[in-house]
């Protein structure tokens, strides 16, 4: 069935959105119009929409935040619509508010939380699944609880890598602006002084002068095709085989690799844990870890243990061909199917690879600058070269 976004006003005029089943778009106008208010757009929207984009248009830190106040307002008996109400007054996010405000007004005229988070379409699909778990067994405060801890390891956890990448991605434009001043502004005037003196210029002075020519003539040429370079890849990183593509790399990459690895692994053992802690059939569950995973080969590959998972082998085995997860972990998951304790078992995983996570990331960090300190010294060392090699030359003819 098509799913249509529509703006509207209520009867005070305030300014609502959402999206809404509907076999056309006079029924879309017809059921908005049932929620008694005006529509003021209503548009047809794509069925399914991509699970990362799902999950990162509220920020994690954001969701972390909204299910610990949920939770918290739960546990002190209010109730679901008067947690709403006060959780859109108090969230500081412009976006969240108006969702919170939308799934307000559905659940006062009676549709279920879950259902209501559904048609937003702005929740990872995990915690739409805890919620209507929660819901079933009557213990949604709880499930809130394990969300709001999951989000807020997962948000640590990006944060981690964020500040890691920070200061090498700063020496990296720190160098390159350097190279370009001293390329496009200090060797001209070197140059210049030796063209004056009659110097034959090496190889390494011409090659460097050729680079000054370029940019001192052909900048906006240069940074327009940089631009549209990187244009380019990230419109191709953006589609199905691109992204595949991307995924495959950063798995495979000598410095990055690991550290994907070690990320996956750990978001794979929480997600599967905190679904199947809050009841959730492990074949559900598969299906949404194979959404939040953020790797398409990993994906692909989690949905071909599934089929395996089908066919009566476990969880265990199928998870042996996906190649990312070390021999620890599928023992631990093994140990879990036989004792009953698999939720369990994958948190205290899920544990362990954060540490393991925070130690990839300070060896990355290790490994980094050195590396980008020998580049810059190798390109500095050239342009020193290129310059004194002609100064010598120099002082000799004016020596002899």
């Amino acid at each position: 069935m098509p799913r249509y976004f529509f703006k509207a006003r209520d009867a005070e005029g305030l300014l609502v959105s959402g999206v809404i089943d509907a076999d056309g778009y006079r029924d879309a106008v017809r059921s908005v119009q049932e929620k008694n208010i005006y529509p003021v757009e209503i548009k047809e929207v794509a069925e399914k929409r991509n699970a990362a984009v799902e999950f990162y248009r509220v920020k994690v830190s954001d969701l972390a935040v909204l299910c610990r106040q949920f939770s918290t307002l739960l546990n002190a008996g209010i109730s679901i619509a008067q947690c709403f109400d006060i959780l859109r007054q108090q969230t500081t996010s412009r976006k969240l508010k108006d969702v919170l405000s939308q799934i307000y007004e559905d659940v006062q005229k009676g549709k279920s939380l879950s259902e209501s988070m559904k048609t937003q379409q702005v929740f990872p699909e995990i915690m739409i699944n805890m919620v209507e778990a929660g819901e079933v067994s009557g213990r949604l405060d709880m499930v809130l609880e394990r969300m709001a801890v999951y989000f807020e390891k997962e948000n640590a956890t990006n944060q981690k890598i964020k500040t890691a990448l920070t200061y090498p991605a700063i020496v990296s434009l720190a160098a390159v602006v350097v190279v370009i001043f001293l390329v496009s502004y200090v060797l001209p005037t070197f140059i210049s002084m030796f063209t004056n003196a009659g110097v034959n210029l090496p190889t390494p002075t011409r090659i460097l002068l050729f680079i000054s020519f370029l940019f001192g003539h052909f900048w906006y040429y240069i940074f327009a095709l940089v631009f549209l370079i990187a244009m380019s890849l990230y419109r191709y990183i953006k589609t199905p085989k691109g992204k595949r593509a991307f995924d495959w790399i950063k798995l495979r990459a000598p410095i990055f690799g690991n550290l994907t690895r070690k990320v996956i692994t750990s978001r794979f053992t929480r997600t599967l844990g905190v679904l199947l802690a809050s009841g959730i059939p492990v074949i559900q569950a598969m299906q949404v870890v194979e959404k939040v995973v953020g790797n398409a080969v990993v994906a692909e590959r989690l949905k071909k243990a599934e089929e395996g998972m089908r066919q009566g082998q476990g969880l265990s085995k199928p998870l042996e061909s996906v190649g990312v997860f070390q021999p620890m972990v599928i023992q631990m998951i093994a140990v879990g199917e036989e004792s009953g304790m698999l939720d369990s078992l994958l948190e205290k995983t899920a544990d362990f690879f954060d540490g393991e996570v925070d130690t990839a990331v300070s060896q990355m960090t290790t490994m980094l600058e050195p590396i980008i300190i020998i580049v810059l010294a190798v390109v500095v060392g050239f342009i020193v070269i290129s310059i004194a090699m002609p100064m010598f030359q120099m002082y000799n003819t004016i020596k002899f």
